[in-house]
């Protein structure tokens, strides 16, 4: 069985390969954070955070995010963007810092 954070992981990514594909005359700086974000989720599929019921909480905030950026993509609403992908960035900020684990002792 897949651990739910990996899970979240691998839908983060397809959303935003998703929301990519539907970017075509966007903003160059929405197309970079979404492809750092990609590249850097695909690096930290590799860490045991994701495997930890740590990881839950924020990568589902992180998953409904990629979604509703991906839906402003699908329906080309991009006045809207700038805020959900403000708000993409930070909890995806949160879940890099959360994934160093500091200050958690596993016993």
């Amino acid at each position: 069985m897949i651990p739910k954070g990996i899970e979240n992981a691998d839908a983060i990514i397809e959303a935003c390969r998703l929301t990519l594909a539907g970017l075509d005359s966007a903003e160059p700086e929405w197309k970079e954070v979404l492809q750092s974000v990609i590249s850097a989720i695909e690096e930290l599929k590799t860490k045991f955070f994701l495997k930890t019921n740590l990881a839950i909480p924020i990568t589902n905030a992180c998953r409904k995010d990629a979604v509703d950026l991906q839906s402003l993509a699908e329906k080309q609403d991009l006045s809207g963007f700038p805020e959900a992908l403000a708000r993409f960035r930070g909890n995806i900020e949160k879940l890099f810092k959360q994934a160093n684990m500091e200050g958690i002792t596993i016993t």
